[in-house]
């Protein structure tokens, strides 16, 4: 069998015709140009696939079904996006209208618990029954996997652990709400950090990367640790500590197999992999006496989501 795989985001679409050993057989990214009609949209995604389709030598009607992954609130049961702010969708039958367009069955569900789907199926946390995926980008993004079961809550409306608040009355966060996690451990907040303390430090060594690149990034402070910059130090270690405050208390709540960090500061690797899983288990509720909660680093990239999309759809076809 051959399945579409979808992952929408605000600025580019990802899609790929996957097997169903999970194996990509052909990929690509197109433009979102989010803001006009959603029909436009959804007419474009499946005129993505059957050219993906004729491009790898695949008859369009051997597609067995379609799979998206959204960003917002995804009602799994019926396939509308109640809201979705990247693309100003509210209350659209999404997976209703695919099928239409396309005559392919459809399933759809939130982007990140799509990517999350995806690592449990084919990725780094194969095999584990209960996983959350904690993707450090722009925002904070999660998806949970319990027993291994999506978990969304009342009509897969939760699991939006970015907006946990770690501070009371703190950093105004774009949801409304004020002291989310998001707004301390997200890619976002860690340029903020390391610009600020780059005004306060103007001739270390982070400052003179972030002259010499001529930006400040994510990556900066990393950067200058690794030439020993004491003040880009300080400015990992708060930035671990933020995130190691949400995954403690994710992890009292769940004590999952494993949390698997995605997103674009997850490419540090060991230098925010391995304080993470130390840090976590040292806050962990009788850590002494219960099993270790491992940290891995997401191992699929940018492909997690179109995958998880496919396996979403593999299952109901199953």
């Amino acid at each position: 069998m051959i399945y579409a795989g979808v992952d929408i985001g605000g600025t580019n679409i990802k899609i790929g015709l996957v097997d169903g050993e999970g194996n990509i057989l052909t990929d690509n990214s197109i433009k979102t140009n989010a803001g006009r009609p959603h029909s436009e949209i959804l007419d474009d995604i499946v005129a993505d696939i059957r050219r993906l389709c004729d491009n790898a030598g695949v008859d369009f009607h051997e597609v067995d079904g379609i799979g998206l992954g959204i960003p917002g609130i995804v009602d799994q049961r019926t396939g509308t996006v109640s809201y979705c702010a990247n693309l100003g969708w509210r209350d659209i039958p999404v997976t209703h209208l695919i099928e239409v367009i396309s005559g392919k069955h459809a399933e759809a569900a939130n982007d990140a618990n799509c990517a999350a789907w995806g690592e449990y199926m084919y990725g780094s946390c194969r095999g584990m029954r209960n996983v959350i995926l904690i993707t450090l980008g722009t925002g904070v993004g999660s998806g949970i996997i319990l027993d291994g079961k999506m978990f969304g809550g009342i009509a897969t409306a939760g699991g939006e652990a970015g907006h946990m608040i770690i501070v009371k009355d703190g950093l105004q966060c774009n949801c409304g709400l004020k002291g989310c996690w998001e707004r301390y451990a997200s890619a976002t907040a860690l340029v903020e950090q390391t610009k600020a303390a780059i005004e306060a430090h103007p001739y270390s060594l982070m400052a003179e990367i972030a002259r010499r690149n001529g930006k400040i990034t994510a990556r900066t402070a990393f950067a200058a640790l690794e030439k020993g910059d004491a003040e880009a130090k300080k400015v990992v270690d708060r930035y671990i500590d933020y995130v190691v405050t949400g995954l403690i208390n994710l992890g009292n709540i769940f004590h999952p197999n494993a949390f698997v960090i995605g997103g674009g500061v997850s490419n540090e690797g060991a230098p925010l992999i391995a304080p993470l899983e130390d840090k976590l288990n040292a806050g962990l509720i009788a850590s002494a006496h219960n099993p270790r909660v491992r940290v891995l680093q997401a191992s699929l990239g940018n492909k997690a989501g179109l995958m998880g999309a496919a396996a979403l759809v593999m299952e109901k076809r199953d």
